[in-house]
């Protein structure tokens, strides 16, 4: 039997019933199998990443049938080769899961970003909206994303303080947690730690 290798899938189409079922019943009739997908709504467009297996020849046979799931469906999925399922960062870098929230204004996932950018992270996920504030119906922005720290001894605190540091000049209510390795693994980090940014008065 042949190696399997691996297909990343990608498109953004206007929102509508049946858009995933269409996408993975094409990829499940040439013998493939989704090992990841992702699927996100953001102002009417859907928006897909699906990450298929197979073997060489069926993932030829995605390729070659990629237009014509374009023209029974209207999805216009690209695709990239993937040489191996490598995880981005190794089982001794710590992995946190960093949750924001504040008034909503500019540039708030800026600056976290360019700190994790800075101290050579890696953002993995992120997910953020903006919805009315309980009482005062201020827009109330959230944010959590999953961050790869660098391995390097102390890497992961250094890049909690500069974190910390930059939540209090935006304003920006800062939780984050490590998050627990596979079994078996030792816990890279501490314990849950809390930034509140000092309010006026």
């Amino acid at each position: 039997m042949a190696a399997r290798e691996f297909l990343l899938l990608s498109a953004t189409e206007p929102d509508r019933s049946g858009l995933v079922a269409e996408l993975t019943g094409f990829i499940a009739e040439r013998g493939c199998n989704v090992e990841d997908s992702r699927i996100v709504v953001l102002g009417g467009y859907a928006g897909l990443m699906v990450l298929l297996s197979g073997e060489p020849a069926e993932l030829e046979e995605v390729l070659r049938g990629l237009e014509e799931l374009r023209q029974r469906s209207g999805i216009r999925a690209v695709p990239n080769r993937v040489r191996a399922r490598e995880a981005g960062a190794g089982p001794e870098a710590a992995r946190m899961m960093v949750e924001a929230s504040a008034i909503d204004h500019e540039g708030i996932i800026h600056a976290l970003a360019e700190v994790v950018r800075r101290h050579g992270g890696n953002i993995v996920e992120l997910e953020s909206a903006t919805e009315s504030a309980p009482m005062s119906g201020e827009p109330l922005f959230r944010l959590q994303m999953s961050v790869w720290a660098p391995a390097e001894a102390g890497a992961g605190d250094e890049l909690w303080r500069e974190l910390e540091s930059v939540a209090r000049q935006e304003g920006v209510d800062l939780v984050l947690r490590p998050v627990p390795p596979p079994a078996g693994v030792p816990v890279p980090g501490g314990p849950e730690r809390r930034a509140t940014p000092r309010r006026g008065g």
